[in-house]
Protein backbone atom coordinates (compact mmCIF):
# COMPACT_ATOMS: atom_id res chain seq x y z
CA UNK A 1 0.00 0.00 0.00
CA UNK A 2 2.66 2.71 0.77
CA UNK A 3 4.04 2.19 -2.37
CA UNK A 4 0.84 2.80 -4.06
CA UNK A 5 0.68 6.18 -1.96
CA UNK A 6 4.02 7.18 -2.78
CA UNK A 7 3.41 6.50 -6.65
CA UNK A 8 0.49 8.50 -6.87
CA UNK A 9 1.87 11.52 -5.23
CA UNK A 10 4.96 11.69 -7.47
CA UNK A 11 2.20 12.11 -10.50
CA UNK A 12 0.50 14.75 -9.18
CA UNK A 13 3.92 16.42 -8.42
CA UNK A 14 4.78 15.36 -11.91
CA UNK A 15 1.51 17.14 -12.95
CA UNK A 16 1.35 20.31 -11.02
CA UNK A 17 5.63 21.08 -12.31
CA UNK A 18 4.04 20.52 -16.05
CA UNK A 19 1.12 22.57 -15.00
CA UNK A 20 3.49 25.28 -13.61
CA UNK A 21 5.88 25.28 -16.54
CA UNK A 22 2.84 25.83 -18.56
CA UNK A 23 2.13 28.90 -17.19
CA UNK A 24 5.10 30.55 -16.72
CA UNK A 25 5.81 29.89 -20.76
CA UNK A 26 2.19 31.80 -21.11
CA UNK A 27 3.33 34.51 -18.45
CA UNK A 28 6.89 35.02 -20.30
CA UNK A 29 5.26 35.17 -23.92
CA UNK A 30 2.70 37.44 -22.46
CA UNK A 31 5.29 40.15 -21.13
CA UNK A 32 7.44 39.83 -24.11
CA UNK A 33 4.48 40.51 -26.09
CA UNK A 34 4.09 43.48 -24.33
CA UNK A 35 7.45 45.49 -23.96
CA UNK A 36 7.38 44.67 -27.82
CA UNK A 37 4.23 46.54 -28.29
CA UNK A 38 5.53 49.39 -26.12
CA UNK A 39 8.46 49.43 -27.92
CA UNK A 40 6.71 50.32 -31.03
CA UNK A 41 4.27 52.35 -29.70
CA UNK A 42 7.44 54.71 -28.30
CA UNK A 43 9.05 54.46 -31.65
CA UNK A 44 5.81 55.39 -33.14
CA UNK A 45 4.78 58.43 -31.07
CA UNK A 46 8.51 59.66 -31.46
CA UNK A 47 7.88 59.82 -34.78
CA UNK A 48 4.50 61.22 -34.59
CA UNK A 49 6.37 64.50 -32.35
CA UNK A 50 8.86 64.59 -35.07
CA UNK A 51 6.19 65.16 -37.79
CA UNK A 52 4.48 67.46 -36.02
CA UNK A 53 7.19 69.54 -35.06
CA UNK A 54 8.24 69.43 -38.92
CA UNK A 55 5.02 70.95 -39.89
CA UNK A 56 5.18 73.14 -37.44
CA UNK A 57 7.80 74.67 -38.93
CA UNK A 58 6.14 74.49 -42.35
CA UNK A 59 3.13 76.29 -41.61
CA UNK A 60 4.76 78.95 -39.19
CA UNK A 61 7.40 81.29 -39.99
CA UNK A 62 9.48 80.50 -36.48
CA UNK A 63 13.21 79.33 -37.12
CA UNK A 64 13.04 77.03 -34.21
CA UNK A 65 11.04 74.91 -32.57
CA UNK A 66 10.86 73.04 -29.22
CA UNK A 67 8.19 70.61 -27.91
CA UNK A 68 7.63 71.74 -24.22
CA UNK A 69 8.55 74.39 -21.92
CA UNK A 70 9.61 71.69 -19.06
CA UNK A 71 11.26 68.09 -19.23
CA UNK A 72 10.81 65.97 -16.68
CA UNK A 73 13.56 63.40 -16.05
CA UNK A 74 14.07 60.72 -13.53
CA UNK A 75 17.50 61.02 -12.08
CA UNK A 76 20.22 59.19 -13.66
CA UNK A 77 18.22 58.26 -16.34
CA UNK A 78 17.33 60.32 -19.81
CA UNK A 79 14.80 61.65 -22.36
CA UNK A 80 14.99 61.66 -25.91
CA UNK A 81 13.59 65.21 -27.76
CA UNK A 82 13.38 66.43 -31.18
CA UNK A 83 13.74 70.02 -31.66
CA UNK A 84 13.46 71.13 -35.22
CA UNK A 85 15.14 74.29 -37.26
CA UNK A 86 14.49 76.53 -40.63
CA UNK A 87 15.72 78.55 -42.48
CA UNK A 88 13.89 82.07 -42.77
CA UNK A 89 16.12 84.15 -43.94
CA UNK A 90 15.30 85.67 -47.19
CA UNK A 91 17.93 84.13 -49.45
CA UNK A 92 20.85 81.92 -49.28
CA UNK A 93 21.87 79.00 -47.47
CA UNK A 94 21.89 78.60 -43.56
CA UNK A 95 25.26 77.27 -42.24
CA UNK A 96 24.40 76.65 -37.61
CA UNK A 97 25.48 74.61 -35.38
CA UNK A 98 23.61 73.53 -32.08
CA UNK A 99 24.73 74.90 -29.10
CA UNK A 100 23.17 73.83 -25.40
CA UNK A 101 24.20 74.48 -22.00
CA UNK A 102 23.23 74.56 -18.29
CA UNK A 103 22.95 77.92 -17.21
CA UNK A 104 21.86 77.72 -13.64
CA UNK A 105 19.73 75.57 -10.93
CA UNK A 106 17.51 77.11 -8.74
CA UNK A 107 17.98 78.48 -5.82
CA UNK A 108 21.68 78.27 -6.35
CA UNK A 109 24.27 80.72 -7.73
CA UNK A 110 27.31 77.90 -8.45
CA UNK A 111 26.77 76.91 -11.97
CA UNK A 112 26.12 73.90 -12.41
CA UNK A 113 28.91 71.36 -13.89
CA UNK A 114 27.66 68.32 -15.58
CA UNK A 115 24.15 68.14 -13.71
CA UNK A 116 22.87 67.46 -16.99
CA UNK A 117 24.44 65.99 -19.78
CA UNK A 118 23.52 66.21 -23.97
CA UNK A 119 24.47 64.01 -26.44
CA UNK A 120 23.57 65.19 -29.92
CA UNK A 121 25.40 66.27 -32.88
CA UNK A 122 26.66 69.67 -32.94
CA UNK A 123 26.44 70.37 -36.66
CA UNK A 124 27.64 72.24 -39.16
CA UNK A 125 24.47 71.90 -40.90
CA UNK A 126 22.74 73.70 -43.67
CA UNK A 127 19.44 74.46 -44.77
CA UNK A 128 18.36 76.24 -48.07
CA UNK A 129 15.68 79.21 -47.88
CA UNK A 130 12.52 77.29 -46.21
CA UNK A 131 13.82 74.40 -45.74
CA UNK A 132 13.02 72.61 -42.21
CA UNK A 133 14.60 69.81 -40.70
CA UNK A 134 14.28 68.18 -37.53
CA UNK A 135 17.61 67.01 -34.94
CA UNK A 136 17.44 64.84 -32.15
CA UNK A 137 19.18 65.41 -28.61
CA UNK A 138 19.46 62.80 -25.88
CA UNK A 139 19.00 64.78 -22.45
CA UNK A 140 20.41 62.69 -19.36
CA UNK A 141 19.76 63.59 -15.84
CA UNK A 142 23.16 62.85 -14.52
CA UNK A 143 22.99 64.93 -11.88
CA UNK A 144 21.49 66.44 -8.62
CA UNK A 145 17.57 66.23 -8.05
CA UNK A 146 15.94 70.18 -8.91
CA UNK A 147 15.45 72.60 -11.66
CA UNK A 148 17.77 73.63 -13.96
CA UNK A 149 17.87 76.43 -16.69
CA UNK A 150 18.92 75.00 -20.40
CA UNK A 151 19.49 77.68 -22.83
CA UNK A 152 19.20 75.98 -26.40
CA UNK A 153 20.84 78.14 -29.16
CA UNK A 154 20.99 77.81 -32.96
CA UNK A 155 24.31 79.69 -33.81
CA UNK A 156 25.33 81.06 -37.54
CA UNK A 157 28.21 79.70 -38.54
CA UNK A 158 30.93 82.19 -39.35
CA UNK A 159 29.23 84.75 -36.93
CA UNK A 160 31.76 86.80 -34.71
CA UNK A 161 30.64 86.21 -30.38
CA UNK A 162 29.40 89.40 -30.59
CA UNK A 163 26.34 88.57 -32.79
CA UNK A 164 22.89 87.47 -31.44
CA UNK A 165 22.28 83.66 -31.85
CA UNK A 166 19.93 82.48 -34.95
CA UNK A 167 17.67 81.33 -32.94
CA UNK A 168 17.93 80.76 -29.00
CA UNK A 169 15.01 79.43 -26.89
CA UNK A 170 15.20 78.35 -22.74
CA UNK A 171 13.66 75.55 -21.14
CA UNK A 172 13.85 73.68 -17.56
CA UNK A 173 15.15 70.02 -16.92
CA UNK A 174 13.30 68.75 -13.86
CA UNK A 175 15.21 66.18 -12.50
CA UNK A 176 13.03 64.26 -9.99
Amino acid sequence: MTKKGSLSLSIQTIVIVVIAFVVLGLGLGFVRTQFKSITETSSSVQEQVRQQILEDLRTGNRPLSFPATTLNIEAKSSQDIAIGVKNTLSSGVLDFEIAIETSRKQGSDVPPVDQVEYFYDKGPFNLRVTQAEAYNIKILASGDKGTYLVNLKIVQVGASLNDPPYAEKSFFVNII
